[in-house]
């Protein structure tokens, strides 16, 4: 996690305080608030390896708190008539965003690739425990287990062997009540029990017989979430309307693979395998017009050493361990300070059957040759 200072690069930045800042104007300045929905530059409608891109409009103040993303995610399966399956995605709907890119005119102000590991980690880290639901199922696709009932389960994926039928043990909410397919009970389960089928409930017809909670597949659901970019979750006001360069954000999706979890009964080769689909994105600003004192004061500043903007952004180093006892990793961080560093451990994308973006103590079931990391050490030059 490093620190970066760019807004005024003519200016020295030794003379530049770090602790400067603005605030809000007082009661005195008239304000004029607007949220306009700004949808992407480049197409309506995205998949897998596409880049989406959002540009914020030369006007106002843009306040980063409250600047959210919403977009429509379609699972797009359609399961065999006699197929036992599951697709969900991985916690937290951002875990489809593989790079995120903050761009100033062409100049990257912040760089993100392997966004979705960063996010997902903390989401798990510093969020609540991860029995049922909470405030940000719906939002964020964020749930961890709830008690269920849990049809046949699939035990030993993707071979399909499977042990009980309408029992109630600890089942995924993500899966069963926010966002996902779910074929595994038998007809009475499906027909009959909550969360079973597609939910929500899809767009398009499925051939799986005639039960009452699965009438269509290719479930839609609607989230609304706050990017983790260091500019937007910093405090400042961001004054779009005195920007030279156009100020944009590219994101980069994810591979199914890489943010889905699918398991099914069906042996491979796989003829169709789970992918999904982007559609009615809107950035949202909230965007702030003020009276002409506060924008005379403003352009002072802007002539007298200019506005400093800091904001904490975070990079990512990725190396395999390959079962090795120990190892030096060289993580080349050329960033003006870092403010936190963490190490997780965690399996190789492009797993569909595995939670990939989960970090593990050890990240295999044979013990025999598992990769686990006890302890580590963080130098910092020569010390």
């Amino acid at each position: 996690m490093s620190s970066h200072f760019r807004w005024y690069p003519a200016e020295s930045e030794v003379v530049v305080p770090w602790n400067a800042r603005y605030s809000f104007p007082s009661q005195a300045n008239k304000a004029i608030k607007m949220t306009p929905r700004i949808p992407p530059k480049n197409a309506q409608e995205f998949s897998p390896g596409n880049i989406i891109r959002l540009e914020f409009p030369a006007q106002g103040y843009v306040n980063p708190g409250k600047t959210t993303l919403e977009f429509d995610v379609t699972i797009e399966y359609v399961p065999g008539t006699t197929e036992k399956t599951c697709v969900r995605f991985q916690n937290n709907i951002q875990s489809i965003f593989s790079r995120v890119r903050l761009l100033y005119g062409s100049t990257p102000l912040e760089d993100i690739p392997n966004y979705n590991v960063i996010v997902r980690a903390l989401t798990e880290w510093t969020g609540s425990d991860a029995l049922g639901p909470d405030q940000t199922s719906i939002t964020d696709g964020i749930g961890g287990i709830n008690n269920g009932n849990s049809g046949s389960v699939l035990v030993e994926a993707p071979t399909g062997t499977e042990t009980g039928s309408g029992v109630v043990q600890m089942c995924n909410v993500r899966q069963k009540y926010i966002h996902g397919i779910d074929t595994r009970g038998i007809a009475a389960d499906v027909g009959g029990a909550c969360g079973f089928g597609s939910v929500p409930n899809g767009t398009v017809s499925s051939g799986y017989g005639s039960t009452a909670a699965f009438k269509a597949t290719n479930p839609i659901r609607r989230y609304q979430v706050q990017l983790a970019l260091g500019m937007l979750t910093q405090e400042k006001l961001i004054p779009t309307k005195f920007m030279a360069s156009q100020l944009a954000i590219e994101i980069t999706l994810a591979q199914p693979n890489e943010c889905m979890i699918w398991r099914t009964s069906l042996t491979p080769p796989y003829t169709t395998t789970p992918t999904y689909k982007l559609k009615n994105i809107n950035l949202i600003p909230e965007i702030l017009e003020f009276d002409a004192s506060y924008d005379e004061s403003f352009l002072r500043g802007l002539q007298n050493g200019g506005v400093p903007i800091k904001f904490a952004t975070w990079n990512n180093f990725k190396f395999t361990a390959s079962s090795s006892a120990t190892f030096n990793l060289q993580i080349q961080e050329r960033s003006r300070s870092v403010k936190a560093i963490f190490a997780l451990n965690r399996r190789q994308n492009g797993d569909f059957v595995n939670d990939n973006g989960a970090s593990f103590f050890t990240t295999t079931s044979n013990q025999t040759d598992s990769t686990t990391l006890q302890d580590f050490q963080f130098r910092i030059g020569g010390r």
